[in-house]
């Protein structure tokens, strides 16, 4: 039931239609919280009969009209509790590539070519995924209300995100390390 508080979260900076929040998701959202286009929409829909958003119609001319969504005071109401809630930090502690790591003595080499490709996956993605958010929260900064407080926030997920990469490399240079050093 998370995507509800996705979609609350982002109305609260303004109200927005079903491909403008999928958008947003892809663009901001889609590295610590998935969501695609039909599920947004279907989930859209169920929101607005709970009486948790509202939707208005603009009528285009010479293009379809569109649908624009704004969150109600009970979805205000349903986000702020949702906020107060206690989470977990972490969990999903059933991450399969440890599970094949664990058993690795059964097939070293297969172990050493899944950790380099970890390894090598992490960092080729890192580079351009800071940069890619990075120039994300600056535009998001500048448009959207209290984007300068909001951003704050972005910043600290980006800045786990790096870390978390940061720290997968090293755990896979090491592991890789250990293999190919230590003659197993």
């Amino acid at each position: 039931m998370s995507l509800p508080f996705g979609l609350l979260g982002i109305l609260r900076y303004g109200e927005n239609t079903g491909y403008d929040l999928t958008k947003l998701y892809k663009e901001a959202l889609s590295s610590f919280w998935h969501a695609g286009h039909s599920q947004i929409h279907r989930e859209l829909n169920r929101m607005e009969d709970e009486g948790l958003i509202i939707s208005r119609t603009v009528v285009q001319e010479g293009k379809p009209n569109k649908r624009v969504f704004s969150i109600a005071d009970k979805g205000q109401e349903v986000f702020d509790e949702w906020m107060r809630s206690p989470t977990s930090p972490f969990p999903n502690r059933h991450n399969p590539l440890l599970k094949h790591i664990f058993f690795g003595a059964a097939n070293k080499e297969e172990t050493l070519q899944r950790l380099k490709i970890v390894r090598d996956e992490w960092m080729s993605d890192l580079a351009p995924h800071i940069q890619k958010h990075e120039t994300l929260i600056d535009n998001y900064k500048q448009t959207t209300p209290n984007g300068e407080t909001e951003s704050v926030y972005w910043k600290m997920v980006l800045d786990y995100g790096i870390a978390e990469a940061k720290m997968i490399i090293q755990w896979a240079e090491d592991c890789i390390n250990k293999l190919e050093g230590d003659g197993l």
